[in-house]
């Protein structure tokens, strides 16, 4: 029987001048959405991992106080790396940069790792995280970039509109079944 993997999206991150985003927390108001997002999770996750990034972190701690289940951080779950990326000033600009990174796998186009490599490295942290957690729903609370890339290449779709349309406490669920980097399982 297939598991279920939720794979969520950090709460709204507080912009820091002068700070990597990796290191941003979640704004003042980054959680309001939370029981919303809590009564989405069906079925309900027996476990939550998340990235070590603060603003992954913080709401995950917040789901799972919410939920009273465990949380565990992991390792290998971070965004995409992007210490050298550059702010944008327009958000055409932006979505532009994306569009490329995610239509160029194997270039690197933003940041220091190219989209296969930061998929490569996330689907091997979440197959770590679902090898350690056998209970039959997994909550993963991470980034938005690493998320569109895993469900993308399961799914065998474009990874930027799933990237694009994935919302702050998004939430992306797949059935679960172990296999490697880009292996299709049904949507």
């Amino acid at each position: 029987m297939p598991r279920t993997l939720h794979l969520i999206k950090h709460g709204k991150p507080q912009f820091v001048a002068g700070v990597p985003a990796h290191e941003w927390p979640l704004a003042p108001d980054a959680l309001t959405e939370l029981p919303a997002l809590a009564a989405r999770l069906d079925p309900r996750p027996d476990v939550i991992v998340c990235s070590l990034e603060p603003k992954a972190h913080a709401t995950a701690q917040a789901l799972a106080d919410h939920l009273s289940i465990p949380l565990r951080p992991m390792h290998g779950l971070h965004e995409q790396l992007r210490y050298t990326a550059r702010c944008h000033a327009d958000p055409a600009d932006f979505q532009a940069e994306y569009r490329a990174f995610f239509a160029q796998p194997d270039r690197l186009v933003v940041g220091e790792e190219t989209a296969r490599d930061a998929r490569t490295r996330f689907s091997n942290a979440v197959n770590a995280v679902m090898a350690a957690n056998p209970q039959p729903t997994v909550a993963v609370v991470a980034h938005g970039t690493v998320i569109s890339l895993l469900v993308a290449a399961r799914r065998g779709v474009d990874p930027y509109p799933l990237w694009r349309d994935l919302p702050l406490l998004g939430v992306l669920s797949v059935p679960w079944e172990p296999g490697p980097v880009g292996a299709r399982t049904a949507p």
